[in-house]
């Protein structure tokens, strides 16, 4: 299937064909890689883990990240911070277990200590600025998505696995900011970050997970409205069908031998050069 007979399918008229069209192209296309990316902000942060070493993970956060607005933890002693070689290069990252701690951090250094309505469905940050880049990661359960909607029995291994498929899912942002300079809010995005994350937390690929992050499975997950919600009904519909249709393809491309040979990196930027007409071609091998 393509994206016209997609918007055929849902009778999309002009203007609304015109609003899928636009949602839909592809922002990485032409895009030329970055060969020199900026790393100069790790330097402090190098700083910053020794002297979390020394003097505690919640003082180094509250005196070197967010002393304007610092932040009481309840539970400093479950905090981490590391400087984690993912697959776009170092990025530090803090690890928040306790969800008042997490929601306060966030709140304090991503919104200047204004609590947003819907902290509590976030579960992790993308920290970008001129002079630093840092993610903040929860334990909470993956798009607040409970393990038995899963079918998976054990609650804390579930928190577990949710860590690391948000730094997965947060790493191939910075991946795509890194290499291309481009972050996007939208759809195409999130389906290859989720794709990446439930990759790397689980070692496969379920079409059927993301698509209850998302909430296009009925459930807990209610993430799809996130990115689509300013679309027309007819759009947004169309849309909804092209997520499943995208996430099934890639639960078969994860499974060809040519996909296990690529590197990370190289799954990411075969994803962002598809776009939505590549990942909707039924020959899932040459996405």
């Amino acid at each position: 299937m393509t994206l016209q007979e997609l918007a055929d399918k849902y009778n999309l008229n002009d203007e609304e064909s015109s609003v899928f069209e636009e949602y839909t192209r592809n922002r990485f296309a032409g895009a030329e890689e970055n060969e020199d990316p900026d790393t100069g902000f790790l330097d402090l942060w190098n700083r910053i883990l020794i002297y979390s070493g020394l003097a505690g993970v919640d003082r180094a956060i509250n005196e070197k990240v967010c002393s304007k607005r610092p932040v009481d933890f309840r539970s400093p002693q479950t905090m981490k911070l590391e400087i984690y070689d993912s697959v776009a290069g170092m990025i530090p990252i803090i690890y928040v277990r306790d969800t008042e701690d997490f929601e306060q951090l966030v709140t304090n250094i991503a919104y200047k200590g204004i609590r947003p309505e819907n902290i509590s469905t976030t579960g992790a940050s993308f920290i970008s600025g001129k002079t630093t880049r840092f993610i903040i990661l929860s334990a909470k359960p993956y798009s607040n998505v409970p393990a038995s909607e899963l079918g998976l029995p054990d609650k804390a291994e579930w928190e577990e696995k949710s860590l690391i498929l948000r730094r997965g899912h947060e790493c191939t942002h910075y991946f795509t900011k890194q290499t291309y300079g481009i972050t996007n809010n939208i759809l195409h995005d999130e389906i290859m970050a989720d794709f990446i994350g439930i990759y790397e937390a689980f070692g496969f690929y379920k079409a059927e997970w993301f698509l209850r992050f998302m909430g296009i499975i009925e459930g807990s997950g209610r993430r799809f409205i996130f990115y689509t919600g300013d679309l027309p009904e007819n759009v947004r519909k169309a849309t909804s069908k092209l997520a499943e249709l995208c996430a099934y393809n890639l639960e078969k491309w994860s499974l060809t031998d040519s996909f296990r040979a690529m590197t990370v990196g190289d799954r990411i930027k075969y994803m962002c050069r598809a776009g939505f007409e590549g990942l909707l071609r039924e020959n899932y091998g040459s996405i």
